[in-house]
């Protein structure tokens, strides 16, 4: 059976805690957070310097970071919108996997949009959809590469990395990431990408 490669990473690259160097510059932020993890989702509409970091996966990351733009339901069904925003990052479009929770089956216009796209759906409900699908903690994941699942904690991560793994078990790789974190955001994340990667 193929092992699993499991992509750790957060929502975000505000850290409450001392994770960058006092005198890094903000702009290197992205490199910093990159040389220790291989995963990062941002809202789509973020004010981080997008082209930077898609600059530094297709330069330096390639196969081995998983960039995650995550998009609001409302933009995912609004098909004007989509097309807009698909066109604004059409030149980047290897270097990012478009995510969005969905409560609902999302309109046909807005899926044949972005079929040609690398894209994830999470949703607790069941969708009419030719994605590959993967089901975990009570949630499917629709997605055309890699599965990225989204949870609102690291704590929650350790509660269930043994779930995590059995259900994702053949998968040649998954993304997890992590609304928020708590207390040491370093030392936490990474022990948790030790533990899901050392099995």
């Amino acid at each position: 059976m193929t092992k699993t490669e499991f992509l750790i990473g957060r929502v975000g690259l505000e850290f409450g805690d001392d994770f960058y160097p006092d005198d890094l510059p903000e702009d290197w932020r992205f490199d910093h957070y990159s040389s220790l993890f291989k995963a990062l989702a941002l809202p789509v509409d973020t004010d981080e310097d997008l082209e930077h970091i898609f600059e530094a996966i297709h330069d330096d990351l390639g196969d081995y970071f998983e960039l995650v733009l995550v998009v609001e339901e409302s933009v995912l069904n609004d098909a004007a919108q989509l097309k807009q925003l698909l066109a604004s990052l059409q030149e980047y479009q290897e270097n990012y996997t478009l995510w969005c929770h969905v409560t609902s089956q999302p309109k046909p216009a807005s899926l044949k949009l972005i079929e040609s796209n690398k894209v994830c759906l999470q949703s607790l409900v069941t969708l009419k959809s030719t994605l590959n699908q993967c089901k975990v903690l009570g949630q499917t994941i629709y997605y055309t590469n890699t599965p990225v699942l989204l949870l609102s904690d690291l704590t929650e991560l350790e509660s269930i990395s043994q779930e995590l793994l059995s259900t994702m078990a053949g998968l040649p790789r998954a993304t997890i990431i992590c609304a928020s974190t708590v207390g040491d955001s370093l030392n936490h994340m990474q022990s948790i990408s030790a533990l899901v990667n050392s099995e």
